[in-house]
């Protein structure tokens, strides 16, 4: 049994869903939430300006374009990431040409902890349960199209999302061996600048350094582990930006002492920090070999990761407090239902984000609404 594959065929390639997706007709139901929530009711958070009740958006990774993020747009999410975008064209795995094939299967969705990463999990492509418990995993290995496509879209996304009272992030990463030499540290900074720059351009006034992703065999992938060359980047991009474009930061599973280490390194430089980008593990089909294209590992996104997720905000959140730094804490990973958002908050984010619900349980902003309703949660902004 396929889950909403309306929204994205898991059975096709990333391109071909970006090509043809979402498969339906995306219903807007903000004239729903605002009625729930009244002139009272909801988490009031204010994102760098932004002022909204739902804190419920959608991280980088499932938008793929203007279609889908208007999509989540009418689901009723707030803040909404574009997937992350690069300064070349780069097709997903599986795309050669020699083999066309899927990029997402579904997993067991028992609780991950840091004991059990060794152990690889199954892949499936049928999913029959509720989807809040929901798990999956990809490798598309950060796809993108060149500038000269993408600019545009984001200055007519971010034009849509203003009238509609929507709040925008643009996603970049740098690119290493764009000419077929290694150029160390200081080229893909350039590169994660000039990304960035691009962004700017077409009139993002968010971005997100995407610091940490499993599904790629280069040093982009894992930037967030080095907090030396984390520094070196952001440090670069921050001073090619103006001084009014917010600057995040989207990191990898660490502990409060390496996360505290980390923003010492950044804290001049950013803005806010995005946490977590999935946990990587191996992932094998019934027969046991790897499930997806790419390395040995994929990254696991749903509700398998929440606690891990849960704990790494813990973590980021004290480390905010040890420093005394004004950084944003925004919580991600793990979010399937209005309980996990709420854990989230109460573990110390400023505002929550989900990628996987996005695709496959897109009306949990309506849910949401419904559970600050019954549960008569009314809270005021903080300082």
């Amino acid at each position: 049994m396929q889950l909403l594959d309306t929204r994205y065929k898991i059975t096709e390639t990333f391109e071909y869903n970006k090509e043809h997706g979402p498969f339906e007709d995306v219903a807007d139901v903000n004239p729903q939430i605002n009625e729930l929530l009244g002139d009272m009711l909801g988490v009031e958070v204010d994102f760098f300006g932004f002022r909204t009740r739902m804190p419920l958006g959608v991280a980088a990774g499932p938008l793929y374009n203007t279609r889908y993020m208007h999509a989540a747009a009418l689901d009723g999410f707030s803040v909404i990431t574009w997937k992350t975008f690069r300064s070349v064209d780069r097709l997903a795995h599986r795309n050669d040409g020699s083999y066309l094939g899927h990029n997402i299967v579904y997993i067991d969705g028992s609780p991950i902890s840091p004991d059990d990463l060794a152990t690889p999990r199954v892949g499936s492509l049928t999913y029959e349960q509720d989807p809040v418990g929901l798990s999956i995993t990809n490798s598309f290995g950060m796809p993108s199209s060149a500038p000269s496509a993408w600019m545009p879209t984001v200055q007519e996304t971010e034009a849509w999302m203003r009238a509609h009272n929507k709040e925008t992030i643009t996603s970049v990463v740098g690119t290493p061996n764009k000419d077929g030499a290694d150029g160390g540290i200081d080229d893909l900074a350039d590169d994660y600048a000039h990304t960035a720059t691009c962004a700017e351009e077409a009139g993002a006034r968010i971005i997100e350094l995407n610091f940490s992703c499993p599904n790629v065999s280069g040093k982009e992938g894992s930037i967030y582990k080095d907090e030396n060359n984390a520094k070196t980047i952001a440090t670069r991009v921050r001073d090619r930006l103006k001084p009014d474009t917010k600057l995040l930061i989207k990191v990898g599973y660490a502990d409060a002492a390496y996360y505290e280490a980390l923003l010492r390194s950044l804290a001049d430089a950013i803005d806010g920090v995005v946490a977590i980008n999935t946990i990587p593990m191996e992932v094998v089909d019934e027969a046991g070999k790897q499930a997806l294209p790419g390395g040995r590992t994929s990254g696991i996104c749903g509700k398998a990761i929440l606690p891990m997720a849960v704990e790494a905000v813990g973590n980021l959140a004290r480390a905010k407090r040890e420093l005394g730094v004004p950084i944003k804490v925004v919580g991600c990973g793990g979010v399937m239902a209005p309980e996990d958002v709420m854990q989230h908050l109460d573990a110390g984010a400023e505002y929550v984000m989900c990628a996987t619900a996005a695709l496959f349980h897109p009306t949990l902003p309506l849910e949401l609404a419904q559970y600050f309703k019954d549960n008569s949660v009314a809270r005021p902004l903080t300082s």
